[in-house]
Parts: structure tokens; C-alpha cells; sequence
């Protein structure tokens, strides 16, 4: 009989997911139009935002990755959401370009903390036999903020109303914290021997953990390319109209195939679902870099949305299944990790890139990266063979 996945708790902190997520690409969208329009601040600046939010998401997550491991997750994510809140809430009153980065950075670290101790919670609430499909399931809300976030962030940012949306992603936030009230967190795991996992710098990090944590990074630097400069590569092609469809491609590719792709790896193994999205994610990159009409640059959504969208979440379960059980947070902060420097270095050296070799080939340069990924996860499960998932009187 199938141990049940979408309990209260599960539903939950997903939607809690979801809040984050929205929150996150709304100001992601809105931000280089505001301070554009109302602070008369240039390009460069508008990339600090970005820069200075992730910066602070990294640094802060393995920190955070050590807290869940020791001290109440119910307790954390309710004081993260209401720092989450506060800090959003702070956005209309920024009128300067140098408040609107500390408070970046604010929310940056709470970001960091809360993405940790959410992940952690929702890989603790999925039965083990389920994890696969449970945690796709729970990426699925950060998909589909993903696609509704710009959409409405943009939509408002082309009427002006900017406070309003800050407003908006403030009500969103409080709605966060009342779910973290009702969601019930199981309690924090122990080593074998019942003892605390310990703290310090070496504790941050997982050897098992970091393999899959750096194929993770190199498929999120190839994503960069496509998440930072599809709009400008759209334009150069005059196919502005074809960079909407890719997106609403990639968004309904990503969120079919994520519904089923978590139980096939639950059944026959990870590699059914890694090798062939490698694949398709590989093709999709090559597929946008010769673009030259709609038809192929919405193929590319399609294929990317497929492989990317796809094995995101398998590499967080392989992450997660790789450590011991009190180490969770661990895994969750070096998987939120690599994503986030992949998508901040790759978008920095790309940005680089483009004046010297142009759009086109940084795609073409993603692809020959998603190969060397696919060439070390070959390696890595080489050298494990079946990855074991914790079983579930482990975890709780």
C-alpha cells in the first residue's frame, strides 16, 4: 500500500513554497523597472540587486543548513517567514538605490534561511518510498511561480503600479506565515547515537553530498545564459513574440513532465529520468542557438523545459538521499546553493561573453557544459551504483 504524500503539512509548505518563490520573481521582474523609472538608476545597478539578494542567499544557507539540523525547523520557519514579511514589507519605502540594496541584502539572508529549513521540512514530511515524486511535486510550486511572478510582475510594472505590487508580495508573505503556523514540523533528527549534529565549518558541507551538488551547479550555469539573456537574444533575432511562447512552452513542459518524472524515479531508478533530460536539455540549448524563426525557438522552450525543468528536482532528491538523515539541512542548503552561484556566476560570465562572441555562442557553450555535467554524473553513479533512499523510520 502507498505510504500517503499529500497530507495537510505537505499541501502546506508547498503552498508556503509557492509564496516564496512568487514573491522572489515578482521583485526579480519589477525591481530593474522601478529603480529605472522612480530612482533613475543605470543597468548596472539594476544587476547589483540580483547580485547582492544571492550573494547573501549563499553565504547565509550553510549556516542555515546547520540550524535546522539542531534547533526547532517549526520555530525557524516561523521566525523566517516573519523576518520574510517584514523585509518585503520594507520595499516601498525604499527611495534611494543604497536602501533599496540593504534591504536586498536582508532579504537575501532570510531567503537563504527560509528556501533551507522549507526544503528540509518537505523532504522530512514525503514518505521515502514517495521521495522522488514528492519532492517534483514540491518543486512544481516553484515552477509554476516562475511563470505567474514575471507575468504579473510585469503587468503591473507596465502600468506604474509598483507600490501595489510591493504591497501585493507583502500580503502574499503574511499569508506564509499563517500556514507556518498550522504546518506541523516532525522532530529534529538525531545522529545514531541520539547526539546533536554539531556545529563549526566543517560541518557545512557533505563530501557524499557535494558530487551532485557541483553536476546541480554546471546545469544552472548553462540555464543562466537562457534565464539572463533570452529577452536581448529574442530582440537581436526580432522574435520578441517567440520568446513569450518559449516561456509558456518551457512552463507547460516543465510542469507535465514533473508530475510524472519523480515516480518513474522512484520506481526504476534516477538514471531513467537524468539520462534522457540531459539529453533533451543539451539539444534544447543547441536548438535556441541556431535559431532563426519562432518554430525552433519555441522547440527550444519545449526541449529545455523537458531537461532542465525535469532534473532539477531528481538532483535534489540525490542530494537529499545521499547523507545521513540529521544532515538534511546540509544537503538542502548545498543544493539551493549550487543552483543559486550557478545562476549568479554563469549569468556574470556569460554577460562577459555575449560582447566578444555574441548570444548565440553562449548557448552553443551551455550545451557543451550540460555534456560535461551528463560525463560527471556518469562518473558519480558509477562509483556509488543504486543511490540508497532513506527509508522512512529513518527520517522520522
Amino acid at each position: 500500500m502507498k505510504e500517503k504524500l499529500w497530507t495537510k503539512d505537505f499541501w502546506a509548505i508547498t503552498i508556503i513554497s509557492f509564496i516564496i518563490f512568487f514573491v522572489f520573481y515578482v521583485l526579480l521582474t519589477l525591481l530593474p523597472l522601478y529603480i529605472a523609472d522612480n530612482l533613475h538608476a543605470a543597468a548596472d545597478q539594476a544587476g547589483l540587486l540580483v547580485t547582492f539578494f544571492l550573494i547573501a542567499a549563499i553565504i547565509i544557507r550553510p549556516f542555515a543548513g546547520q540550524w535546522v539540523g539542531k534547533y526547532s525547523n517549526k520555530w525557524i520557519l516561523m521566525l523566517s517567514s516573519l523576518a520574510f514579511l517584514v523585509i518585503t514589507a520594507l520595499y516601498p519605502l525604499c527611495h534611494s538605490v543604497e536602501v533599496l540594496l540593504c534591504v536586498r541584502v536582508l532579504h537575501g539572508i532570510t531567503f537563504g534561511v527560509i528556501t533551507t529549513v522549507k526544503g528540509t521540512i518537505s523532504a522530512r514530511l514525503i514518505p521515502a518510498s514517495r521521495r522522488g515524486e514528492g519532492i517534483s511535486f514540491f518543486s512544481l510550486a516553484m515552477g509554476l511561480a516562475m511563470v505567474v511572478g514575471p507575468w504579473i510582475g510585469l503587468n503591473m510594472a507596465r502600468h506604474g503600479a509598483f507600490i501595489p505590487a510591493f504591497w501585493l508580495c507583502t500580503a502574499v508573505a503574511a499569508l506564509g506565515i499563517l500556514l507556518a503556523l498550522i504546518v506541523k514540523v516532525p522532530p529534529i533528527i538525531r545522529h545514531a547515537d541520539g547526539s546533536k549534529p554539531k556545529f563549526g565549518f566543517a560541518a557545512m558541507f557533505d563530501r557524499a553530498a557535494l558530487p551532485f551538488a557541483t553536476v546541480t551547479f554546471f546545469m544552472t550555469f548553462s540555464y543562466a545564459g537562457v534565464s539572463a539573456f533570452l529577452a536581448l537574444y529574442a530582440r537581436e533575432l526580432g522574435l520578441l513574440a517567440a520568446a513569450s511562447n518559449f516561456l509558456l512552452c518551457y512552463a507547460i513542459c516543465l510542469m507535465v513532465c514533473r508530475a510524472f518524472t519523480g515516480n518513474v524515479c522512484d520506481k526504476k531508478g534516477p538514471k531513467y529520468v537524468v539520462y534522457p533530460c540531459l539529453l533533451a536539455f543539451t539539444l534544447g540549448l543547441i536548438v535556441l542557438g541556431y535559431a532563426h524563426g519562432s518554430v525552433m525557438m519555441i522547440v527550444s522552450g519545449a526541449l529545455i523545459g523537458i531537461g532542465y525543468g525535469s532534473v532539477t528536482p531528481i538532483f535534489q532528491t540525490q542530494i537529499i538521499s545521499s547523507v545521513a538523515p540529521h544532515k538534511m539541512g546540509v544537503a538542502n542548503s548545498l543544493f539551493f546553493n549550487a543552483m543559486d552561484a550557478g545562476l549568479a556566476l554563469g549569468a556574470f560570465i556569460m554577460g562577459l561573453m555575449v560582447g566578444g562572441v555574441g548570444y548565440r555562442a553562449i548557448y552553443l557553450v551551455g550545451a557543451v557544459l550540460v555534456v560535461f555535467a551528463g560525463v560527471l554524473y556518469v562518473v558519480q553513479m558509477k562509483k556509488r551504483g543504486t543511490v540508497r533512499f532513506v527509508s522512512a523510520h529513518e527520517v522520522h
